[in-house]
């Protein structure tokens, strides 16, 4: 044991100390690493975090409390008033099934139409294949404020197929008067979905893309030797293989409709509109109103409340379907 023991600090005298000094300072720079992760990942999650923890705390307070300089963050009293002002005031409920009918329809049609595009750019060729893709990228670099007003111009007087500048030919009018309007219809959303041009259409096509890109040819190439054509391969090989990519384009899509303000508010300035346009339009009515003008608790109170009902259906859904859309970006948008 004893000649062990010594051979043990012989070995350690026989180390030059230049190398303990190394590691201990690897160890000391692991720990400041460890702590200045954790720093940076709190102090994010704090700035995210503060709007939403502010939001809860100011929703469920009295308006009477907001003036009190010995309340902070936790109510001394409890009440839904705030939320049933604001459900007033931007008459949620219809408004509520105006976004949903909107961004669960234009969700499901951009799923059909950029998955077929994504696997045609990912599987076929075909003349002028990269310089088409090319275009599509340009779609997600081109702001939709800069086209937002020849889009009201082209729906406003929609020609189907040049059939109104047909009639204005043969009858010395002016094709306008022929010309049918999409304004207050919610066509002036789905056809442009339908035409692969909808709301970030660009980035769904590219995710598509690169997730077919990652599936294996072998089964593929086993479904033709099945006897499975390109839309039978598509359906049964292809989109079984994409679930995770499906849902985080239909996550996106949903957000991006429910967000959407620019285009709802020309698109439907009478019907239809979304709670993002009702929101708007409630805080409008509440700085109009002279009674509720002067009284900033109430205003602040409907505030609050009417942003947590339009941030919380969106939230419910993306705790209960993150894990799916954390995969999905993954798989579709990262690798390849």
């Amino acid at each position: 044991m004893e000649n062990i023991i010594a051979e043990r600090r012989m070995r350690e005298k026989s180390v030059p100390k230049f190398r303990i000094k190394k590691k201990k300072l690897y160890k000391w720079g692991q720990y400041v690493w460890v702590i200045c992760r954790f720093l940076l990942i709190f102090g994010l999650g704090f700035v995210i975090l503060y709007p939403l923890l502010q939001i809860l705390s100011k929703v469920f307070m009295p308006t009477s409390q907001y003036q009190d300089l010995s309340v902070i963050w936790i109510p001394k009293s409890l009440t839904l008033d705030n939320i049933k002002n604001a459900i007033e005031y931007v008459k949620f409920w219809p408004s509520l099934a105006n976004t949903l009918i909107l961004g669960l329809s234009c969700a499901a049609i951009q799923i059909i139409v950029c998955a077929l595009t994504g696997y045609g750019f990912a599987r076929f060729r075909f003349p002028l294949r990269e310089p088409l893709f090319l275009l599509v990228i340009l779609t997600i670099i081109v702001p939709t404020q800069i086209i937002f007003l020849p889009s009201f111009v082209q729906y406003r007087f929609f020609d189907f197929f040049g059939i109104s500048r047909i009639l204005g030919l043969i009858t010395g009018k002016n094709y306008t008067e022929f010309a049918a309007s999409l304004i207050d219809s919610r066509w002036s959303f789905w056809i442009p979905s339908f035409f692969g041009v909808g709301l970030r259409s660009g980035i769904f096509i590219y995710l598509f893309r690169q997730c077919f890109r990652n599936i294996p040819k072998e089964l593929e190439e086993a479904a033709k030797i099945d006897g499975c054509g390109s839309i039978t391969t598509f359906v049964r090989i292809m989109l079984p293989n994409a679930k995770s990519s499906i849902l985080t384009v239909f996550l996106f899509s949903l957000v991006w409709h429910w967000n959407e303000y620019t285009l709802t508010k020309t698109f439907f300035p009478q019907k239809f509109q979304p709670l993002a346009v009702q929101l708007k339009l409630a805080i409008e009515a509440m700085t109009s109103d002279l009674a509720v003008r002067t009284n900033l608790s109430f205003q602040m109170g409907v505030t609050y409340a009417a942003v947590l009902l339009f941030i919380l259906p969106v939230l419910i859904i993306y705790i209960f379907t993150q894990r799916w859309f954390v995969e999905g970006v993954e798989s579709s948008g990262i690798k390849g």
